[in-house]
């Protein structure tokens, strides 16, 4: 019981810290012990005093850094010793000389015990700083853990009335097939994208919850071919993009190498970028995905639309968790969404050892893109950790980081 409660920690701690105090005060009294006995045997026997007195700051030092002020205590039986064995000895060497030493003596022990107090304070400080931190780690990793369990509980937990919404509504507009006036298919219309809209951020949002455990994502890395995969993307896109009059070009480079990494997570952030890109372009837009390699060793991907374009002041927003630009108009109508998309993106690539970087102008369009290292010929990791970008591999203008 006493080692849940740390009771028992404390106790351990205590016990033995008390040898500790022990051992210090057996050195420091044998070496006092020994320097008196040195001292009589030079200044009685000898009648010598220079080379004995030097001894006096051994003690001195280790009392000093042990104790602080109290090293004065040390210092004074040393400097009491001294004057005593002057004044008995009947030495022929100047009393003042031994005076001088033991203003010395008591000099230094003094400097020793004020740099020992000051050290011991901050000791006690980043003891009580290390404390709160191991505090603060400690609920931060309860609280990681109770919002894990909650993303779950609430995304279960509402992805199946969703679901069974969409099922009764579809079952409604067939049963009232060639008998709904124009207003009722208008509102069932309106039904349809609210719980698509719906069905979009509970997925998000689960992506979002799978995030949270990157070991177990990492366990799923094989060799992407990204090619292949913005390909995919085009195609499942093709539906919005012709919806809203959009042309949607794919210019890839051949003999693309491949790159480690979770191919669904890849396909996301291929996919995130291409759909927001149709979604802030108005009717008739022009879309261009691109990939190249680079010399050092990387793979690009870009996205770039003539959509409404962000001011440089939202740039520096974009990739924050459940942050909605307030200028996301087009064709006079807001763009839905809850801000995760580009966030998760963010997430994505740079658990994969990439970055991500947007250019944009606002009234010209902007680019979205990531770089990711290609795969590794050994068999080290293929989801490696960032590397520090470098600023060959920046743009050369309008650059901003995830």
């Amino acid at each position: 019981m006493d080692e849940d409660t740390g009771t028992g920690r404390g106790k351990g701690i205590i016990q033995e810290s008390i040898p500790s105090r022990t051992n210090k005060l057996v050195i420091v009294t044998t070496l006092v012990v020994a320097f008196i006995i040195l001292s009589a045997y030079f200044r009685l026997d000898r009648s010598q005093s220079i080379g004995y007195t030097h001894f006096a700051y051994i003690p001195i030092i280790f009392a000093g850094f042990w104790w602080g002020r109290r090293v004065m205590i040390v210092a004074g039986v040393l400097a009491a010793d001294i004057i005593v064995l002057t004044l008995i000895s009947g030495s022929p060497d100047p009393f003042w000389a031994d005076i001088v030493r033991v203003l010395a003596l008591l000099t230094v022990a003094f400097v020793i015990g004020e740099l020992s107090r000051e050290l011991h304070r901050a000791q006690q400080v980043l003891r009580e700083r290390q404390r709160r931190l191991r505090k603060t780690n400690a609920s931060l990793r309860k609280f990681a853990k109770l919002r894990k369990a909650f993303l779950h509980i609430a995304i279960h937990d509402m992805k199946s009335p969703v679901s069974a919404t969409k099922m009764l509504l579809h079952s409604l507009q067939t049963l009232m097939t060639g008998t709904a006036t124009d207003k009722q298919e208008h509102i069932i219309e309106r039904m349809h994208a609210r719980l698509d809209e719906a069905a979009s951020f509970l997925r998000d949002f689960q992506l979002f919850a799978q995030l949270e455990d990157p070991s177990h994502i990492r366990s799923q890395a094989t060799e992407v071919d990204l090619n292949a995969v913005i390909d995919e993307v085009i195609k499942s896109t093709s539906d919005l993009a012709a919806h809203g009059g959009h042309q949607v070009i794919a210019e890839l480079e051949a003999e693309l190498p491949p790159v480690g990494g979770v191919e669904r997570l890849l396909r996301e952030v291929v996919g995130n970028l291409v759909t927001n890109a149709i979604k802030y372009t108005p009717e008739g837009g022009r879309i261009v995905v691109r990939s190249n390699s680079r010399d050092d060793c990387l793979v690009s991907v870009e996205v770039q639309d003539n959509g409404i374009g962000i001011s440089q002041e939202n740039q520096k927003k974009l990739f924050r968790e459940f942050v909605r630009i307030k200028d996301n108009e087009v064709a006079g109508q807001k763009v839905g969404g809850i801000g995760l998309g580009l966030s998760i993106v963010k997430r994505i690539v740079e658990m994969h050892g990439g970055r991500v970087y947007v250019i944009s102008t606002p009234g010209e369009g902007s680019t979205f893109g990531f770089d990711l290292r290609t795969c590794p010929t050994d068999e080290g990791p293929l989801i490696r950790p960032a590397r520090k970008v470098t600023e060959e591999m920046k743009p050369a203008e309008g650059y901003v980081p995830g």
